[in-house]
């Protein structure tokens, strides 16, 4: 069987057999499957890789996002600690600055302190060869009132008169005694006034001046006592004192017996006790009743002024 075809180029009409047709459609509809095939790979092939791409992009953005929030974390970390460090860094320069300011408020105390003892030092100190020599002008004195011998009466005008007995000698001839010292009559106002006597263990030309002033005051009528003081130093002279409060009698008496030391060349000072009057420093060495607490006036007696 023939039939005619009309070409597409030349519009002409071909003649072509049915077996060619048959073959031509074959051809075409292989080649229509083969397209279709091609085109179904090509959209899977594209879906695939779409969906790869989707998903390998979501990991990344979220392994992205999770090193970025790590990174944030640790900046925070970093920072809180940061801050950490600057606050401990404050703390610790305020500490320093009060450091230093109690520091410099115990330097500038120290000093006064320094000062205050200093002045106490020169006021409280005693020329050794003074007191030697007026220690020695009193003892002197008092072995002179006390050899001292009654004036020989007057002859009697009459030569014709009986000569007296000697009992009537005896008992008309006044009885004299020797003169106290200025200090010991100065100091007769007080008597009974009890005065204990701190003599520092550390210097040892105080027990003979401790024993002198101790002297004279029981001619005068005190009451002395004297203890040897241990674990103290840096007293020099004589220093009366009194406690904090203490009643005008006691007060009058401790400035009679200063002016009394000076006028004998010592060079003392007078002044309240520093603490609570039953509490010192170191040890006290003497008699054990009444104890060393107990009399109203302390007479410390220091080293001799270098």
């Amino acid at each position: 069987m023939t039939m005619t075809v009309t070409g597409m180029r030349a519009n002409k009409p071909v003649t072509m057999d049915i077996e060619q047709l048959r073959g031509w459609a074959t051809f075409m509809d292989r080649a229509m499957v083969v397209s279709l095939v091609a085109t179904i790979v090509a959209v899977a092939a594209l879906g695939v890789t779409t969906w790869l791409s989707f998903r390998f992009s979501g990991a990344v953005r979220a392994q992205e996002y999770a090193a970025i929030h790590r990174y944030k974390v640790e900046m925070g970390k970093h920072a809180a600690d940061l801050e950490q460090e600057v606050s401990r860094a404050r703390e610790r320069t305020l500490e320093l600055e009060q450091a230093a300011s109690s520091a410099d408020a115990r330097a500038a105390q120290a000093a006064r302190d320094s000062a205050a003892a200093a002045e106490k030092a020169r006021t409280a100190e005693v020329d050794a060869e003074e007191v030697r020599k007026r220690v020695a002008e009193l003892g002197k004195q008092v072995r002179e009132a006390t050899a001292r011998a009654p004036e020989p009466a007057p002859a009697p005008a009459v030569a014709a008169e009986t000569p007296p007995t000697r009992q009537e000698v005896e008992s008309a001839a006044p009885s004299r005694e020797p003169e106290p010292s200025p200090m010991v009559a100065s100091l007769k106002k007080y008597a009974g006034t009890k005065a204990a006597f701190y003599v520092l263990d550390e210097a040892p030309d105080a027990p003979a001046a401790a024993a002198t002033i101790s002297g004279t005051l029981s001619d005068a009528g005190w009451l002395p006592l004297t203890w040897t003081w241990t674990g103290v130093s840096g007293i020099v002279g004589v220093v009366v004192l009194i406690r904090d409060g203490s009643d005008p009698a006691t007060d009058e008496a401790a400035s009679a017996i200063l002016e009394a030391l000076r006028t004998a060349g010592f060079n003392a000072a007078k002044g309240n006790w520093p603490a609570d009057w039953r509490r010192f420093r170191g040890t006290l060495n003497g008699p054990q009743s009444p104890g060393p607490t107990e009399a109203p006036i302390r007479i410390v007696i220091g080293a001799r002024a270098r």
